[in-house]
C-alpha cells in the first residue's frame, strides 16, 4: 500500500472514531480543505474547528468508502455518508437547530498528499439533497 492510499484511508478511519486529534495529525500544517457552499478552510485549526461543529451537529455520522482511485500524490474517493442532525448545525448563514432527520448521501472527496500527509481535500457532495434531507430548502 502507498503513503498516499494509506493516508487517505487514515483520514476515513479518524472521522469515523471521530478521532480529531488523529484526523488533523493526518493533514499537513497548511492543509486546505474545500467544503460545497463555498468554505475555504486553511491550516490544521481551521478544520479543527470545523470538524467539532460537524460531529456536534451529527455525533453518528460516518464514511463508508465505495470506489478509491489512487495516484502518485492523490487519491479520489467515492463514499456514502450517513448521520443523524441531533445537534445544532452551525454556517456561515447561520445556525440550523436539530431536526432529528437522518440524512445520507454520496461525496466525493479528493486528496492530494505530500510527504505522507493530506496537504489538501476538495471535498463534493450534493448541498440540495443534504438541505432536503434535514426539511430545509435552499435559496440561491
Amino acid at each position: 500500500m502507498n503513503s498516499t492510499k494509506e493516508a487517505a484511508d487514515r483520514h476515513v478511519s479518524a472521522f469515523n472514531a471521530k478521532d480529531l486529534d488523529r484526523f488533523v495529525g493526518n493533514e499537513t500544517e497548511d492543509i486546505e480543505f474545500v467544503i460545497p457552499g463555498g468554505i475555504i478552510l486553511h491550516g490544521r485549526d481551521q478544520v479543527r474547528d470545523y470538524m467539532r461543529l460537524l460531529w456536534e451537529a451529527f455525533p453518528d455520522l460516518t464514511i463508508t468508502e465505495a470506489y478509491q482511485v489512487v495516484s502518485a500524490d492523490t487519491a479520489v474517493t467515492e463514499s456514502t455518508f450517513r448521520g443523524t442532525h441531533t445537534g445544532v448545525l452551525r454556517t456561515p448563514q447561520g445556525d440550523i437547530p436539530p431536526t432529528g432527520n437522518s440524512v445520507q448521501g454520496r461525496q466525493v472527496a479528493v486528496q492530494r498528499v505530500r510527504d505522507g500527509q493530506v496537504c489538501s481535500e476538495h471535498l463534493y457532495f450534493d448541498q440540495m439533497d443534504f438541505l432536503g434531507a434535514l426539511g430545509l430548502e435552499a435559496h440561491a
